[in-house]
């Protein structure tokens, strides 16, 4: 936890913000194009451009943005291959299989920015269910919205150092809207999912919690900040502008001094994240639960991938480490960072572009 006290923290962050304003990007922005940028909410991952966006840390930063506000993934792919949209907030699965040319749509070269959300996923069961550890998932029905969830790739890894037989378990593709009712009418046993679904879901007393996958894989990521690698080429300025002031939004969100009150400033505006009780997002989103660390580390990439091949959604022979060095612009990230940490008080700058992931069995 950081020394800052919490009332320093906004004081300076405000600071730094405002002063952004004096410092450049507006003025060579001026008369910027218009940047659509892509996000699916009230998600956890999509916050960090909610409150760029908002807070005016794009406008600070040179940026005419507009936000596009998607009804899934599967759309805000669509739109970003086919250039309704600049940026896309994206599962990291999903951009490393479209990027191999793996996907039912033609094959689209893609770069990595930012790292929108880390942690911020719970492994629920039923209200009604037995369950008391993992172990006990053995023979029962797990629900996953997508199979290109980092958290479905989690829960594979989870049943793995565990072992468990994934022959003996029954993992269903169900609908993140649908979720709740197959809990309700005993279809699943339990799921996964980023929040703010599994506290909504416990609020109503239809699941409890067994786990937060950060228990098990610490500061992991979720989704990505992603453009297409011919705009990446072609367009740096655009592109080092709002990527740094959606980093500098994300690393104000991971600053525990900061959360609460970030959380309640976006709550302030007229966005998808409104539909929920300022209360439960509060505690869906709070500190070491659901997190913002933004840099995309090339070993958690790594991680995803290798687990992508296991479950066959991806090729054998695809290497790992070319495939995300490909996709996450680490180089490009870490000038990203070292110039949105002056931005955001108390933040941490990663002395490499890797670390050591390890899996923690509760």
């Amino acid at each position: 936890m950081h020394s800052t006290t919490r009332r320093q923290f906004v004081k300076q962050a405000a600071a730094s913000i405002g002063g952004l304003a004096i410092l450049g990007p507006t003025q060579i922005f001026a008369k910027a194009s218009l940047v659509k940028i892509g996000v699916y909410a009230p998600s956890h991952c999509a916050l960090p451009i909610v409150y760029a966006y908002h807070n005016n840390v794009l406008k600070n930063n040179g940026v005419n943005a507009e936000i596009v506000y998607c009804s899934g993934m599967p759309d805000i792919m669509k739109k970003l291959i086919t250039g309704e949209i600049h940026f896309a907030q994206l599962m990291s699965p999903m951009v490393f299989q479209m990027h191999a040319g793996q996907m039912k749509a033609p094959q689209k070269s893609l770069a990595v920015t930012q790292v929108l959300g880390t942690n911020g996923g719970i492994l629920g069961i039923s209200s009604q269910s037995n369950i008391k550890k993992v172990q006990d998932l053995a023979g029962k029905s797990i629900g996953v919205h997508s199979p290109l969830m980092v958290h479905n790739l989690i829960l594979t890894l989870l049943l793995e150092k565990y072992g468990l037989n994934k022959n003996n378990i029954n993992i269903q593709t169900v609908p993140m809207n649908q979720i709740r009712d197959a809990l309700v009418q005993k279809k699943i046993d339990a799921f996964i999912n980023p929040e703010p679904l599994p506290t909504l879901l416990e609020s109503q007393k239809i699941s409890k919690s067994l786990l937060m996958t950060r228990m098990f894989w610490n500061n992991h990521p979720c989704c990505v900040l992603t453009t297409s690698k011919k705009l990446f080429d072609s367009e740096q300025k655009m592109v080092q502008d709002v990527t740094r002031a959606t980093t500098i939004s994300g690393l104000l969100l991971d600053n525990i001094a900061f959360r609460k009150n970030g959380i309640a400033k976006i709550y302030d505006f007229k966005t998808p994240y409104q539909k929920i009780p300022l209360e439960y997002l509060q505690k869906a989103f709070k500190p070491r639960k659901s997190d913002f660390y933004p840099f995309p580390f090339l070993s958690s990439g790594e991680v995803i991938i290798q687990q992508m091949k296991k479950i066959k959604l991806l090729p054998e022979i695809t290497s790992p480490k070319t495939l995300v060095k490909d996709v996450f612009q680490a180089s490009f990230a870490m000038n990203i960072i070292k110039q949105a940490a002056a931005e955001a008080p108390g933040a941490s700058i990663p002395s490499k572009p890797e670390r050591n992931e390890t899996f923690q069995l509760i």
